[in-house]
């Protein structure tokens, strides 16, 4: 399972597929929600319901934005600026701005996003957790250092992984897929 949704994470994070159909988010989702349900009904031989919250859940964990806070501080300011003028608002928001300020992170900064990750991956971890355990909390846990080590890494680009970003697309889905075990 842990190879089969770092698969789709990477599918997720907008792979460069030539099929058009395959891009659309919709299809991305319900196929994620598909292979997850079929895990835990019939791998798992979870109940139809309690393979549905997990599944739902799942989506939900994956799919809530995360924005500028995975380029680790290092997104061009102007792009967020151009972002936020048509109105896009970073994830969470409500939550993140107010730790970080507390913590007295600038915004922007690395350790602003580094807190941003945080606090998203977490709190979205813990519905799922509450189904299958606290092992998928602590993969959870792990995602924005995974995302934070890929931007001082220096991996090579291949067709599949052009960038940092998709290097920690690849390696959370693959922490994430195998803490659904």
């Amino acid at each position: 399972m842990g190879w089969i949704i770092a698969l789709w994470r990477r599918y997720f994070g907008g792979f460069d597929s030539k099929l058009d159909w395959l891009e659309q988010r919709g299809v991305q989702c319900v196929f994620f929600i598909a292979l997850v349900f079929l895990w835990e009904f019939f791998v798992k031989k979870e109940t139809a319901i309690i393979s549905c919250c997990i599944s739902f859940f799942s989506y939900l964990f994956f799919c809530k934005s995360h924005w500028y806070y995975f380029k680790c501080g290092t997104e061009d300011d102007k792009y967020i600026d151009e972002q936020e003028a048509k109105g896009r608002k970073p994830a969470m928001n409500w939550i993140i701005a107010p730790v970080n300020k507390l913590l007295g992170f600038k915004p922007r900064s690395k350790q602003y996003c580094f807190v941003g990750m945080m606090l998203r991956y977490t709190i979205l971890a813990l519905p799922v957790a509450l189904f299958v355990g606290w092992k998928f909390y602590n993969a959870a846990f792990a995602i924005p250092f995974v995302y934070n080590a890929m931007f001082w890494v220096d991996l090579p680009k291949t067709r599949f992984c052009k960038s940092p970003t998709n290097w920690a697309e690849w390696f959370s889905g693959l922490i994430i897929g195998w803490s659904l075990i």
